[in-house]
């Protein structure tokens, strides 16, 4: 029998409710309503003596369809389809692959046995969205595993793989071979034991541990990714009516919690940003399924840093690598850097020595340039300077047949420009990947006005291929994200400096905020003459108005070029990265500041936190306008993904939405009186959504609906 989403078929005394709605089975209407057809169907059939849900495809479901999380669920209900299973008068088994997340592992605790295949990884990520579970989860599971390992679990919202399940008693067996047969045969036996349904629900909670150390604890050990997170005091009271038992009030507690966490402005920018990260590679006119030339062969101009993280990515994707440089040093550096990356892997348990091994050998070296003749992508990533980037890309171009794509990992420099001295500059893009390159999900993706359609979508692949979110930019200053960083966020942290604050003030006030690291850090981090290179550069085509990077720039000049040297914004001891206060810094801050006659003052935290902000809005509002961006939500996934911003808050052009562009404009218009600078000048895109009370996102769904 099919009906729709579920089949059902039976095998001797063995019915089996198969769920195909691909690509990844979620418990969509369709699957619902299939599957409570399909259970009254085999629990009618007096041959059927035990009942498999199994999935079909290569994962068992991953949930419920987040699509249905704004409005309330059509029936029956995941609650009601759960219920019914769990009431089953013969024995129900869940048979797992892939993965089971969220919807799909409640799908299996409301059932009364768990098997799953070895490879199979099971989890409740709900958090990840900023909900709870709400279908069961926060009640079963613990009934199963214990109240404080099913805390760690919801509060992780890690999977565990099918080993650890069957330690933790979440299945009952693992299979090896066919999923299908093995349930079969895992039926047989229950059957022939006599074994009849067990209902979770009927299961009492071992509550050991589940105390305020024990939560504490817990809470601790996933402080960094909970940081700023309101989610988790949800789940404590949800497991918490778990150790009560009344099993029926835990649902309604569960439910009632769930619908507030919905409600949350933490769940609407993670859901937000969930949408915008698998929306951002759909680039208007450019047809998705256009054909694209496969890529086995990746060479990569130079062997710095940024050249070696790119070849470990490329290597790490499976792909043939040749790494070019000039110079057998610069090779032999890299290829150190490479190893250091793969032994970091190996010693994290992330691979074994031996796949480490196979991985590094697929990058060979050159120091010959024609090595990239045969190539399908070419990728430079030597040093931010535009005429020895053009020298190697001519050259490139020359050598390369017109289906090559090539393409500059640039941060800030003119694509147009690299392009301009290029044969065929229709197949030169930029490919602006972050630091570790390897590590990092981000890749801008940097068009020109002569960039074909073939070639986006080629470097479209490339991203995909590397399992990066490919974010398309428009050809500018710093693209998106480093327009944003140099003309908002850090131009207006150094002026927050200028007037007063210190750098570890500025760090402590944008880390309580929510980024990773505060922007003296990470300009420490990455080098101060890594900044004061673009803007030499960008000085050579465009202004702005001083002062503009002063303390930056005059720390380069110092030769304090940030942990490399042990003194930057910070000083530092000989191999610790503690970043410490240095009075030098504050004298020499000091004293720009008097040169420029700025009164210097005493800067809470809340004006650091809102100047930083409105700016970074401000010039992202700029970008937008201008086409740099496609869309607020791509913003918001450069910033989060390739910047720090802390997911919770949703991207910089969410967080200008949650606070109303009217409020936004009124606080840049206030600064703009208050220090007297046209700098805080609201970009026109806010000033003109503003008048309207509109938002970007209503802004952004005026404009696809006019397409």
């Amino acid at each position: 029998m099919q009906s729709g989403a579920v089949g059902y078929h039976r095998k001797h005394h063995v019915g089996f409710l198969l769920i195909g709605y691909p690509p990844v089975n979620v418990l969509g209407a369709a699957v619902r309503t299939g599957l409570a057809q399909a259970l009254q169907v085999a629990l009618a059939d007096d041959a059927v003596q035990a009942i498999v849900i199994a999935c079909a495809g290569r994962t068992f479901s991953a949930g419920a369809d987040i699509t249905e999380f704004d409005a309330p669920m059509s029936e029956p209900t995941l609650q009601e389809v759960f219920a019914a299973i769990e009431a089953a008068n013969k024995p129900v088994v869940a048979a797992m692959h892939g993965t089971a997340l969220g919807g799909g592992l409640e799908l299996a605790l409301a059932c009364h046995y768990r098997v799953a295949a070895k490879d199979a990884k099971l989890g409740l990520p709900e958090i990840t969205l900023g909900v709870i579970p709400g279908a069961g989860g926060t009640q079963r599971l613990p009934r199963i595993i214990g109240a404080l390992a099913a805390f760690d679990m919801i509060v992780g919202g890690t999977p565990v793989d099918a080993t650890t399940a069957r330690h933790l008693a979440l299945v009952d067996a693992l299979i090896e071979g066919d999923l299908l047969q093995g349930a079969q045969q895992f039926c047989e036996q229950l059957i022939e034991r006599g074994a009849g349904p067990r209902p979770t629900r009927d299961r009492s909670v071992d509550v050991t541990g589940f105390n305020p150390p024990g939560v504490a604890a817990v809470l601790e050990k996933h402080a960094r990714a909970l940081k700023g997170r309101s989610t988790q005091q949800l789940i404590i009271e949800a497991v918490s009516a778990a150790a009560q038992p009344n099993f029926d009030a835990g649902l309604v507690m569960e439910r009632r919690l769930a619908d507030y966490s919905l409600t949350t402005t933490e769940s609407r920018a993670l859901r937000h940003l969930f949408f915008a990260e698998r929306q951002a590679s759909r680039v208007p006119g450019l047809p998705a399924d256009a054909p694209k030339t496969p890529i086995k062969h990746v060479a990569i101009i130079g062997a710095g840093t940024m050249g070696s993280g790119i070849a470990t990515a490329c290597a790490d994707a499976g792909v043939a690598v040749t790494l070019i440089d000039s110079t057998a040093e610069a090779l032999e550096r890299g290829f150190s850097l490479i190893a250091s990356n793969y032994d970091s892997s190996v010693s994290r348990g992330r691979m074994t020595a031996e796949e480490a091994a196979r991985r590094r050998a697929r990058i060979t070296d050159s120091l010959d340039l024609k090595s990239a003749a045969n190539a399908d992508v070419v990728i430079e990533a030597v040093f931010e300077d535009l005429a020895l980037k053009q020298r190697i890309l001519a050259q490139v171009a020359a050598l390369t047949p017109a289906s090559t794509l090539i393409s500059s990992n640039t941060s800030t420099l003119s694509i147009a420009a690299l392009a301009s001295v290029c044969r065929d500059p229709q197949r030169v893009v930029g490919l602006h990947f972050f630091s570790p390159a390897h590590v990092m999900r981000l890749l801008e993706i940097v068009r020109t006005s002569a960039t074909d359609a073939a070639s986006l979508n080629q470097a479209l692949a490339v991203a995909k291929l590397l399992r990066k979110i490919g974010v398309v930019a428009g050809d500018a200053f710093g693209f998106i994200g480093n327009k944003m960083m140099l003309d908002g966020y850090w131009r207006e942290a150094e002026l927050l400096m200028l007037e007063g604050a210190t750098p570890e003030q500025v760090d402590s006030a944008m880390e309580s905020f929510g980024f990773a690291m505060g922007p003296a850090r990470v300009n420490d981090l990455g080098g101060t003459d890594v900044g004061t290179k673009t803007r030499i550069e960008l000085f050579k085509r465009e202004s702005r108005p001083d002062p503009y990077f002063v303390i930056a720039d005059a720390l380069t000049a110092q030769n304090r070029l940030g942990q490399k040297t042990n003194a930057g914004f910070y000083r530092y001891e000989p191999g610790n990265r503690k970043a410490l206060p240095d009075e030098a810094v504050t004298n020499l801050i000091e004293k720009l500041a008097a040169d420029r006659g700025i009164k210097r003052r005493r800067i809470e935290p809340a004006e650091i936190v809102e100047r930083c902000m409105l700016q970074l809005i401000n010039v992202g509002a700029q970008v937008l306008d201008a086409g740099i961006a496609l869309r607020a939500a791509d913003i918001d996934v450069v910033w989060v993904q390739g910047y720090g911003f802390p997911r919770h808050v949703g991207g910089p052009m969410f967080y200008a939405d949650t606070l109303g562009l009217a409020h936004v404009r009124q606080r840049i218009e206030y600064y703009r009186l208050r220090l007297g600078d046209d700098y805080w000048t609201p970009a026109a895109l806010i000033e003109r959504l503003a008048r309207q009370g509109e938002s970007f996102a209503q802004w952004e769904s005026e404009r696809k609906d006019a397409t």
